[in-house]
């Protein structure tokens, strides 16, 4: 009996281990943004980092790159396994982002998200943008009902990039559970700093011009206080001085569909 035991723990023992949860692995995602970000361009005079996707729109021809393998990846990965709400966050976030870009790819070339080749209505977000875990979602689905709904954290628009010149700016590499909030605060203030896109004051009109994402989210944001409250922590001082002196006008900066495509890029 005690043989048969021995035998038995033997073979547990030289069985794979099979881990209760897992992060996903972005090796792919992260090589894929190292080999076709531009960053610190300029697209109708506002900065960002571009994409090239014309070379990812060759890469989704070969079943072998990083763009191949990353998509299969996804649809395979069960995200039940993710643990901590950092994971769950930065994965979905970094979906959002895949999501955007391979409605980018499956249309190429287009000028924009918005372009009738990928919705007739030139409204794309309702549409099914990718498959994880077996099950296909739309960027609607993932914006709102799973991040924004389910984490209740409006920091998670300064990381989801709509490809196009007026959204935050896609980030150069994957999100990470570690540094999941530096990361997102990093792009809070860089959006908040960007005069042509993010945040500008003009004293002398007594106004405040924001992002339309402040706009397009408006319920949320006055829900949690208004969005000058929350985006003050991202300003300078000079720009939090005009702000507490209260009697502005918000008014929104106007929006850029404009592809972020490298191929644009001065």
């Amino acid at each position: 009996m005690k043989r048969i035991w021995l035998i038995v723990l033997t073979i547990v023992a030289s069985l794979p281990v099979i881990a209760s949860g897992a992060d996903f692995n972005y090796s792919n995602y992260e090589a894929l943004l190292k080999r076709h970000i531009k960053s610190g361009v300029s697209i109708n005079s506002i900065r960002l980092n571009a994409l090239d996707y014309s070379s990812i729109a060759e890469e989704a021809k070969q079943p072998g790159s990083d763009y191949s393998i990353l998509i299969k990846e996804l649809a395979a990965f069960d995200p039940v396994t993710l643990k901590s709400r950092e994971e769950k966050i930065a994965f979905w976030v970094n979906v959002y982002n895949i999501g955007a870009i391979k409605t980018i790819i499956d249309h190429y070339p287009v000028d924009s998200i918005r372009s009738k080749r990928i919705n007739w209505l030139g409204q794309p977000w309702g549409r099914k943008a990718l498959s994880v875990g077996g099950k296909e979602y739309s960027l609607a689905e993932i914006e709102n009902d799973i991040l924004l709904d389910g984490f209740k954290d409006l920091r998670i628009h300064f990381g989801i990039n709509c490809a196009s010149v007026s959204c935050a700016d896609l980030l150069a590499v994957p999100y990470r559970a570690a540094t999941l909030f530096a990361q997102l605060e990093d792009q809070g203030r860089k959006l908040l700093m960007d005069r042509k896109k993010g945040f500008v004051a003009v004293s002398e009109k007594k106004t405040i011009r924001l992002s339309q994402i402040f706009k397009f989210d408006k319920k949320r944001f006055d829900a949690s206080g208004g969005a000058l409250a929350f985006i003050s922590p991202y300003l300078s001082k000079a720009d939090r001085t005009a702000i507490e002196a209260g009697g502005l006008k918000l008014e929104y900066l106007e929006y850029d569909w404009k592809l972020n495509d490298a191929k644009y890029a001065r």
